[in-house]
């Protein structure tokens, strides 16, 4: 157990320094190879060493706030460092054995989980090593310049923490690997659509267990991230929904994780997106117009409630018919009037989206890529 926040350790010979007992974020086994891809937005983890997701520019206040109360759960806390709260290698290494365990007729779960548990002690090592390059600069103290032999043991561990970052490169999954080439040369176009979604300043994710008279819409955000270090080129789209789960999608199947070691894998084939266009004013007054009431706060995460709109079933949606609306300025008023529906059946997921366009554009590519991957399918049997 862990009482004082930290530690005297012998670094090299003839130096010890204080080092920091709180687990430290890294961006270790996260860039990769592939670090040229993801210099367009900041790194945060969620939950754990090898999953997060990178922060787009964006201009929602709400989305800012979020990134904001993420990058804060990161910041170190003495007592939930006490409380054995803060992540810990070990415990995650006996978390990976366990669930090992009880799927052992889970292909791509097993891929997955023996991945991250060979990622993790490379993982443990660079940490501390972080942890220790601290230390040793702090010996500064903004009173002298550290001595030549200290900036020799420090650039040691920076050299160390490199020769990891390069060798778990061999070990990591890597998603061309696991479908082919030319399989994710496809795929590519589905995360440039979802990245088109992602930017909406507004999404809902309707809460399908809320045991309340009335249905529950949570804002929230989608992003491109990393799951257990697992590396792809062009990074990987990844949903949220309203009960806190988070969704990647790959290029074989969709990966519902609560964090790194309870998820379930999803047969991309199985799964059906359906996309229709719901009217604006159906939704609008208790959820979308809630949103310039509760901007300017910081709890990004407020629940708004309404009549469960199922009962109207098809009475929803937009008349498809819009031949009679010959004008472009009546045209503009129906658009104005519908925001986007993407309902996932097998999943029980259900999103609105203010850029409906956007979603139409992210739907209709993924369906497309599903019908490529069913008759590449056919094809190879």
């Amino acid at each position: 157990m862990k009482i004082f926040p930290k530690s005297r350790i012998k670094v090299a010979k003839g130096l010890s320094v204080w080092v920091s007992n709180h687990y430290t974020p890294t961006l270790f086994g996260i860039r990769g190879k592939y670090e040229s891809s993801y210099k367009s937005g900041q790194y945060v983890e969620s939950g754990g060493p090898g999953t997060g997701f990178f922060i787009r520019s964006s201009s929602s206040r709400t989305y800012k706030a979020f990134c904001m109360h993420e990058r804060a759960k990161l910041v170190p806390d003495y007592w939930a460092m006490v409380r054995g709260a803060e992540f810990d290698f070990d415990r995650e290494a006996a978390r990976i054995e366990e669930a090992q365990n009880t799927s052992k007729n889970d292909h791509w779960r097993q891929m997955i989980l023996e991945s991250y548990a060979n990622v993790l002690p490379m993982a443990k090592e660079a940490e501390l090593a972080e942890r220790i390059v601290e230390g040793i600069k702090e010996l500064s103290h903004r009173r002298h310049k550290l001595t030549s032999y200290q900036t020799h043991v420090m650039s040691s561990y920076k050299s160390k923490i490199a020769r990891l970052g390069h060798d778990v490169r061999d070990i990591q999954l890597y998603v061309p690997d696991l479908c082919g080439e030319e399989r994710y040369q496809l795929f590519g176009g589905v995360v440039v659509a979802f990245s088109q979604v992602a930017a909406s300043h507004r999404i809902w994710s309707v809460r399908t267990n809320y045991s309340g008279p009335e249905s529950s819409f949570v804002q929230v955000y989608f992003d491109l991230g990393i799951f257990n270090y697992i590396q792809a080129p062009l990074m990987t789209p990844m949903l949220r929904d309203a009960e806190g789960n988070r969704y990647f999608i790959y290029p074989d199947f969709i990966l519902k994780s609560k964090d790194a070691v309870d998820f379930s894998i999803h047969d991309l084939r199985s799964l059906n997106f359906l996309f229709r266009e719901v009217p604006y004013d159906m939704v609008s007054n208790m959820v979308i117009d809630s949103y310039y009431d509760r901007e300017n706060t910081e709890d990004v995460s407020t629940h708004v409630h309404r009549r469960n709109y199922e009962q109207f079933g098809d009475g929803l949606l937009v008349n498809k018919d819009t031949k009679a609306l010959n004008e472009i300025e009546e045209e503009n008023k129906m658009r104005e009037r519908v925001v986007g529906e993407l309902y996932v059946p097998e999943l029980s997921l259900r999103y609105y989206v203010r850029d409906f366009k956007a979603l139409k554009g992210f739907v209709k590519e993924l369906n497309r890529y599903q019908s490529d991957l069913t008759a590449t399918d056919k094809k190879s049997e």
